[in-house]
């Protein structure tokens, strides 16, 4: 299965939906949310690499939260403890905190070679949330790489929602975010 924004999507969808008891628990616990999220053999990010065909390396990767690798993507002939990559499938962002700077995790998004760049955070509000889309879509349209992104459709923007247990993804265009639900 090739790797893009909407597939990676619903796998995510699927993956929070059949954790969404215990998700829904442990929403506001942020450390043990995010150690649901990355960090343990059944994290959200392990099973979603699994319906990928995809392997997770949740150990923070040059500052990364995640990144998602095949093992062609390995730089061979190393230790198999060694995790040197010459190519990344998806670099993957986690914030828990919606106004800590959401810019900081765009723009090393941005910066990062990969197919599919992933930022994962929780609006707490519409319209704190319409402001940040479009200072984020301003800060992607800004970069070198805008066209091809929005060509490629190869940045996700994926808003999580306690109430509803909503998730709505958002994939960047040149014209403007495209929502998917």
């Amino acid at each position: 299965m090739e790797v893009n924004a909407r597939n990676f999507f619903t796998a995510w969808k699927e993956v929070v939906n059949d954790q969404r008891k215990y998700l829904k628990k442990i929403w506001e616990e942020n450390i043990n949310f995010t150690h649901q999220i990355i960090g343990n053999e059944n994290s959200v990010l392990n099973n979603v690499a699994q319906k990928l065909n995809l392997i997770c390396y949740e150990k923070d990767y040059y500052c990364l939260d995640a990144i998602f690798y095949t093992k062609e993507n390995l730089v061979p002939n190393l230790r198999d403890d060694w995790f040197w990559f010459r190519d990344i499938r998806v670099a993957f962002e986690h914030e828990n905190n919606f106004n800590s700077g959401l810019f900081k995790e765009v723009s090393h998004l941005l910066i990062t070679s990969c197919h599919l760049r992933v930022l994962v955070t929780y609006p707490n509000g519409a319209s704190i949330e319409a402001k940040e889309l479009e200072y984020l879509h301003l800060i992607i349209k800004g970069s070198n790489k805008s066209m091809e992104i929005s060509q490629n459709e190869s940045f996700l923007l994926i808003f999580g929602y306690k109430n509803g247990f909503e998730w709505i993804g958002y994939i960047f265009k040149e014209e403007g975010w495209i929502k998917i639900e």
